[in-house]
């Protein structure tokens, strides 16, 4: 099955990469100008396969972390720039739905860690925030506590409830059943997170005062 999943991805992950390149192409007018009502549809036809390469991309980390295969390359990295690039390339999505979107970084210190992996975790919980917060804030914090660098997100969205909450991180596809219509996602993300936080020698967690009250989720990693 998981070798089936792997053939099946990679088939589907190279045109749908083609097919992203030439949207781009015309969207950024290379091919010559062209009406807004095309444009608006080929901006939508490059989102949509944004959407299913990330699929398709959850699904490969899926099977890797089933068969124990995630590759890791650590090296020394200053978490603030880290942080900082998450914070900056996420930025669009929040002004977009017009949050008031912060970002408080005093940590200085560096951490070992994969740099792709770890990005994706941290892009994963701000990019969360931002889906599931219609109004309000998002607020990315990183500090130093005895020895560790606390990451946190916190945000005025939708919340967890208790029955969720437990088992956001310890089941694949676990999703909150009153956004499953409105906002796109697999599930899949905070599953492959923990996976790649717990590799790194850190934890994850979530907390929440319950559905409407907003919620934030944390990475404690060790510094160096």
């Amino acid at each position: 099955k998981s070798q089936m999943l792997r053939l099946a991805s990679h088939q589907i992950k190279a045109p749908l990469a083609t097919i992203k390149g030439f949207a781009s192409i015309i969207i950024e007018g290379l091919y010559g100008p062209v009406s807004d009502k095309v444009k608006d549809t080929v901006v939508k036809m490059k989102d949509s396969s944004d959407e299913l390469i990330k699929l398709i991309n959850d699904l490969l980390d899926l099977s890797k972390v089933e068969q124990g295969r995630m590759e890791y390359k650590f090296e020394t990295l200053k978490f603030k720039d880290l942080v900082q690039n998450v914070f900056d390339g996420l930025k669009i999505q929040a002004d977009a739905k017009k949050l008031q979107y912060s970002l408080i970084s005093t940590s200085e210190a560096n951490v070992n860690a994969d740099p792709q992996k770890l990005k994706q975790v941290l892009a994963n919980l701000v990019e969360n925030s931002i889906k599931y917060t219609n109004s309000g804030f998002v607020k990315v914090e990183s500090r130093d506590e005895n020895g560790f660098i606390i990451f946190s997100v916190s945000d005025s969205g939708l919340g967890i409830g208790p029955n969720l909450l437990p088992h956001l991180f310890d089941q694949e596809f676990v999703r909150d059943e009153r956004v499953k219509r409105e906002v796109k996602g697999t599930g899949l993300g905070l599953y492959i997170a923990k996976s790649i936080v717990v590799a790194h020698g850190g934890t994850i967690w979530a907390e929440s005062a319950g559905e409407n009250k907003g919620s934030t989720f944390f990475v404690k990693l060790r510094k160096i």
